[in-house]
């Protein structure tokens, strides 16, 4: 992995953001906006949000986020971003039949989980439910462990069997088939007639972008992991806003 703010990484954005037709795309909580314990008061600092904003007037810029749109939308606060939620399942891209289903299938889960509901919350699980999926909240617990094993023995009772996204303190279940984040970025891709991206993001449910065989996308993961998939990396959170500057300046270069 590159650094992406040393000399070589600085290259490989040059080349993306040159690209008349680039896209660029990032997740939201832990790479846009700093991860805090309570995922409500998650906000754009007003350095990245202006940074973001100045992007997205130069370039088609989106937002490709686990939460969903209606969470997400007003978190960008007048952005012009293209929006996509619940890890790539909700968005421009999706059909009426696939939300449908999805919709379907988490409201079956949720009555099943809600029998778990007191063991679940003696261990400190809060469980979101975000219409096309359900997220297992367990950063407040008191032990992380039990709290663990409380959200798998309550999953492993779901039907059909949901795919599995562990992040940060968080457990996503995600009813199963062939949409993810990766996917996402390819339809819009395909939509907006982009022949480049950059993507950025820092957790599990990003590896989706990370390991597509797509030369194409340049992907940047927040937090330097032997076993991703990323091409480059930031060191930590609070450089995504050096990084949307330098996208922006490496910009201006070019067009």
């Amino acid at each position: 992995m590159q650094y992406a703010l040393r000399a070589p990484g600085k290259r490989i954005l040059d080349r993306v953001a040159g690209r008349e037709a680039v896209l660029f795309a990032f997740d939201f909580d832990g790479t846009l906006a700093r991860i805090v314990q309570d995922r409500h008061a998650a906000t754009l600092a007003q350095p990245v949000h202006d940074a973001l904003h100045a992007l997205a007037l130069q370039a088609p810029t989106a937002i490709i986020s686990g939460r969903s749109l209606a969470d997400l939308r007003p978190r960008l606060d007048g952005i012009p971003a293209h929006l996509v939620g619940n890890h790539g399942l909700e968005g421009l891209h999706t059909s009426e039949r696939v939300m449908h289903q999805a919709r379907d299938c988490c409201r079956a889960w949720l009555k099943t989980v809600l029998r778990d509901e007191s063991s679940l919350t003696k261990a400190g699980v809060v469980v979101e439910d975000k219409t096309y999926s359900l997220t297992f909240h367990y950063r407040q617990a008191c032990s992380p462990p039990d709290a663990r094993e409380a959200i798998f023995h309550s999953v492993a009772t779901l039907s059909p069997a949901p795919r599995l996204v562990l992040g940060k303190s968080v457990v996503n279940a995600i009813p199963p088939g062939n949409l993810h984040k990766g996917t996402a970025i390819l339809e819009l891709m395909h939509q907006l007639n982009s022949s480049a991206a950059l993507y950025v993001g820092d957790d599990d449910t990003d590896e989706d972008v990370f390991s597509l065989p797509d030369e194409r996308i340049v992907t940047v993961r927040v937090g330097k992991k032997a076993t991703s998939a990323a091409e480059c990396y930031l060191e930590r959170q609070s450089q995504i806003g050096l990084l949307l500057e330098y996208l922006a300046q490496a910009r201006k270069r070019t067009t």
